[in-house]
């Protein structure tokens, strides 16, 4: 590319000073004459080419052959090559070509003398850029000499005061939702049912603490309750349909990658009391029963897929402890706990896993599972949330919960189940919902 280049801008020289000796040409000059020497100049100009390509042109253009691409400027030194006698032929590829740009231009001075506007005093005589600078540098001069001492340290006219700030390792966020919903059944349904009103408000809140380097410290506290409206309980108007109260609590110190030593506790009871239809005594309530898990183990948390969409953390506890509390006597019996006693303690294994999937920007699946075994009964829990966005506020809710629970004494003799300890739970609302 660089030898074509050199060959475009001769051809282009000679080409203009053949054009001007043309052009001033006489009228009665042959055609042919004109033609011959013209071919000269070509041939000449394919010689010097062949030259320049048997030299071998891998090395770099050089500074010399900027007195062929500037302005047509008279230069010494093709005046001196040409009233040299010595011998101008070397191997030296650089040197062939400072020749060759010699010899052009000397052609250019003989033929087109004309176009010859300016000579080389001319160039060196003309202002540099900056005036400032006299000093001459030379190839054994270091430059670092040259820089004056300077100091790093910023000039500032008045006194700076420095403010630490402290990095702020804590981060809230929470959900709240309200759902409302409507059943009416006229008095000739053929499958019979209730007109019913029901609603339902859900509140999670989250308080987590991250150092970035070795402690984390993450807090969830849930609430949920929902009522509907009864015909058939003559005793009350309203009721419970979601009653929980949920706190966790998992404090974790970082072992290796994604692993942490943990410590999660549970804290799970209900809001308001519930009670038999069409009667007063009373099945539950606040703190009855209260169920506490406290359980040392190992933490592992989930990031996985290309941009994390799914996440979560799964605690492991080889030897958990669960407390079963009962506060009221009278429902002391419901719970499978001795009488003159209001608790019950049990040890065994334990694991809990919380994952989120952000299916896409409009859904995403929450997961909570939980087992827990003395290794005579086992708890297990499934709950599943899925959310679809409808707008910002308005959001969908599908809500899938099966339970495994043969701990109870009085299910396990039959008392109190249909022969299964599978449970389900399922609902689904349509309301409003904000997150912060």
């Amino acid at each position: 590319m660089k030898r074509i280049t050199i060959f475009c801008i001769l051809s282009l020289m000679v080409f203009r000073a053949n054009c001007a000796i043309m052009m001033k040409a006489d009228e009665s000059t042959d055609s042919v004459a004109v033609l011959y020497r013209y071919m000269l100049a070509l041939d000449s100009l394919a010689q010097e080419r062949d030259s320049l390509n048997s030299a071998g042109s891998d090395s770099p253009l050089n500074a010399y052959y900027y007195q062929v691409l500037l302005h047509p400027t008279l230069y010494s030194s093709p005046l001196h090559q040409m009233m040299s006698l010595d011998e101008q032929s070397c191997l030296d590829p650089q040197m062939q070509r400072l020749y060759a740009s010699r010899r052009m231009l000397s052609q250019l001075y003989t033929r087109t003398p004309q176009l010859v506007t300016q000579t080389e005093s001319d160039i060196m005589g003309q202002t540099a850029l900056r005036t400032d600078v006299n000093e001459v540098l030379h190839d054994k001069d270091k430059l670092s000499d040259k820089v004056a001492a300077a100091t790093l340290a910023p000039v500032v006219d008045e006194a700076v005061e420095v403010i630490t700030r402290r990095p702020n390792f804590w981060k809230f966020s929470g959900d709240v939702s309200l759902t409302f919903s409507q059943n009416y059944f006229s008095g000739n349904w053929y499958q019979g049912g209730e007109d019913n009103y029901q609603g339902m408000t859900s509140l999670t809140m989250r308080a987590n603490y991250n150092d970035q380097r070795k402690f984390t410290w993450d807090n969830t506290l849930e609430m949920q309750l929902g009522f509907q409206t009864t015909e058939s309980d003559t005793e009350r108007s309203f009721r419970p349909t979601n009653n929980l109260l949920r706190y966790t609590t998992n404090a974790g110190y970082k072992a290796w990658k994604n692993f942490h030593y943990s410590l999660q506790s549970i804290f799970k009871t209900q809001l308001v009391p519930t009670y038999r239809t069409n009667s007063d005594v009373k099945t539950s309530d606040i703190l009855s029963p209260l169920e506490i898990t406290i359980a040392p183990g190992l933490r592992y948390d989930i990031a996985w897929g290309k941009k994390k969409k799914f996440t979560g953390q799964i605690n492991m506890a080889a030897l958990a402890m669960k407390v079963l509390y009962v506060h009221e006597d009278d429902l002391v019996k419901n719970y499978g706990i001795d009488e003159g006693s209001n608790h019950t303690i049990t040890f065994g294994p334990n694991i809990t896993l919380n994952t989120t999937w952000q299916i896409c920007k409009q859904i995403n699946w929450n997961v909570r599972m939980y087992w827990m075994s003395n290794y005579d009964y086992n708890i297990w829990e499934w709950e599943n949330t899925i959310n679809f966005s409808v707008t910002k506020l308005i959001w969908a809710k599908l809500y899938i919960y099966p339970r495994f629970d043969n701990s109870n004494e009085r299910y396990r003799s039959g008392e109190n189940h249909d022969g299964t300890f599978m449970m389900f739970k399922e609902w689904f609302s349509l309301g409003l919902n904000y997150s912060f």
